[in-house]
């Protein structure tokens, strides 16, 4: 049967945006199925990613048995990841529900409050001076903002527990979903990547710099930034643990959280710690804080973080500082991870165009 040209161009149009159509709203039903394991699943990707070369000596030394190799890790990352980072995130709630009942202690407040006198004091006139300038106050009321800021900090402490305690359903449920996904991915990860690679339709050296380029990324993020890090917030939490301070573990946790952030550090947390118990008369232990924060936890940072990246990655500092603070916003604490990746992709796809167009229009 003979079908004019022009119908069969229309019939072909149609048959496009129908598949296009049919296509957008399967992903979209698919996308709302798996919205709720997201969280969980992305985190199983980074630590399959993370840990793959691991996966791939024990794969090669059980002569490729891929099963039982990935059981071995899976069984590894849950009792030397998972289930810990689990038992710390329980042991902060525990503690910023202790923060919360402390602050709204009179004595804690009293305390606090004889503190920032103390150190009100010990402040040059001229720049408590600038303070009421600036501000526009005639004094600075010591205690209302004792009280006030107290008020703040543990009512949003409070909310976070509480929010936690109702989710607990979905965050052990979440666990166990990346806990499951994780044997997968070991097992199925080369082939799962394969597929991904082969749906994109770019040259082959194009697609292999920018999973390069995503792969390194993640190397020096996971292992020069998040492990270097956590080194920081372990050290800093054990000695706060030996030397007595209250909320050790939480301590370690927020070293970790600001250690994370290339313009903060650990400092944000060691150093208002060691001038809190100097001025409130533990004078050695504060002393302490502060020598073992600026020559141990600091230079952390400073010798094994160029040592594990070794300049694998060259971001600029500028647009990294500003990709992670507004990843944080935008994805939560996965921001940390995803904020550097994004950049690196988006800086591939930059020399990509500049080499595919630019160069070549020339």
């Amino acid at each position: 049967m003979f079908v004019p040209k022009g119908n069969q161009v229309q019939r072909t149009q149609i048959f496009s945006w129908f598949f296009i159509a049919i296509f957008l709203l399967l992903l979209y039903l698919f996308y709302q199925i798996l919205n709720p394991f997201i969280p969980a699943l992305f985190w199983g990707v980074i630590i399959t990613l993370t840990l793959h070369p691991l996966y791939k000596r024990l794969c090669k030394l059980l002569k490729n048995k891929k099963n039982i190799s990935a059981m071995i890790m899976t069984i590894l990352a849950t009792f030397l990841i998972i289930l810990p980072i689990g038992f710390i995130f329980a042991t902060v709630a525990v503690d910023m529900f202790d923060i919360y009942q402390s602050a709204t202690d009179n004595v804690q407040v009293s305390e606090l409050k004889t503190w920032l006198e103390k150190f009100k004091g010990h402040l040059p006139g001229t720049i408590l001076e600038q303070l009421q300038t600036k501000l526009q106050i005639d004094e600075i009321n010591i205690h209302q903002m004792a009280v006030k800021g107290l008020g703040t900090v543990s009512s949003y402490l409070i909310n976070e527990a509480q929010h936690a305690a109702s989710n607990l359903t979905g965050v052990l449920i979440n666990f166990g979903m990346m806990i499951f996904a994780l044997f997968f991915f070991f097992r199925d990860g080369d082939s799962m990547l394969e597929r991904v690679k082969s749906l994109i339709p770019m040259k082959e050296s194009q697609k292999n710099e920018i999973f390069h380029k995503f792969y390194d990324t993640l190397n020096a993020v996971i292992v020069g930034v998040v492990v270097t890090a956590a080194i920081q917030g372990i050290l800093q939490g054990l000695f706060f643990w030996a030397i007595g301070v209250s909320y050790a573990v939480l301590g370690g946790v927020l070293t970790f959280v600001f250690a994370l952030i290339p313009v903060a550090g650990a400092v944000i947390v060691w150093l208002p710690v060691g001038l809190y118990l100097i001025f409130t008369g533990s004078i050695y232990s504060g002393i302490g804080v502060l020598i073992f924060g600026g020559i141990v936890v600091s230079s952390v940072d400073n010798i094994l973080k160029p040592l594990i990246i070794g300049g694998k990655v060259k971001l600029s500092t500028l647009f990294l500082v500003l990709t992670i603070f507004g990843s944080l916003s935008v994805f939560g604490f996965a921001g940390i991870i995803l904020g550097p990746i994004l950049l690196a992709i988006f800086m591939s796809f930059l020399e990509i165009y500049r080499s595919e167009y630019l160069e070549s229009s020339d």
